[in-house]
C-alpha cells in the first residue's frame, strides 16, 4: 500500500512539472526581461527603418532568432514548419518570409510600399503570437 501512495505522489509531481515545462515553452520559452527588452528594441528599430527592403530582411532575422530562442532549429523555413501551430496566420508569415527570400536572392528585386507594410504587419502578428508584443 505504501508503495502505491509514493508512486501516485511521484506521478502527480511529474505531471505538474511536465505541465509547467509546456507552459514555460509556450509563453516565451523562458525569455528574460532583458532578452525581451532587447528583442523589443530590435523590433522598434525595424519598424522605424525607412528602407522597407532592409526592414523586411531584419524582421525575418528577428523571427528566426526568436524561434531559435524558443528551441526550434534549422533554417527559418524549417522552424516555421515545426512551429506552425503557434501562429494565428501561418500563411501570412510564410508570405512575408517568401518576400524576404525574393529580396535576398533576386538581384533586382524591389519591394513596394504596400508589399513591405503588409509583410511588416505579418511579422508583427507573428511576434504577438509568440508573446513578444
Amino acid at each position: 500500500m505504501n508503495f502505491w501512495i509514493w508512486a501516485l505522489i511521484l506521478f502527480v509531481m511529474f505531471d505538474v512539472l511536465l505541465v509547467a515545462f509546456v507552459l514555460w515553452k509556450r509563453n516565451g520559452g523562458g525569455l528574460s526581461d532583458v532578452q525581451k527588452r532587447e528583442y523589443l528594441d530590435m523590433w522598434s528599430r525595424i519598424k522605424n527603418d525607412s528602407d522597407l527592403r532592409h526592414a523586411v530582411m531584419d524582421a525575418d532575422k528577428l523571427l528566426d532568432r526568436l524561434l531559435g530562442h524558443k528551441g526550434y532549429s534549422g533554417s527559418l523555413g524549417e522552424k516555421l514548419k515545426k512551429s506552425g501551430s503557434l501562429f494565428s496566420d501561418l500563411n501570412g508569415v510564410w508570405s512575408a518570409h517568401k518576400l524576404r527570400n525574393r529580396l535576398a536572392h533576386e538581384l533586382d528585386a524591389k519591394v513596394s510600399p504596400k508589399e513591405g507594410e503588409r509583410a511588416l504587419k505579418q511579422y508583427a502578428r507573428a511576434f504577438r503570437d509568440l508573446g513578444l508584443l
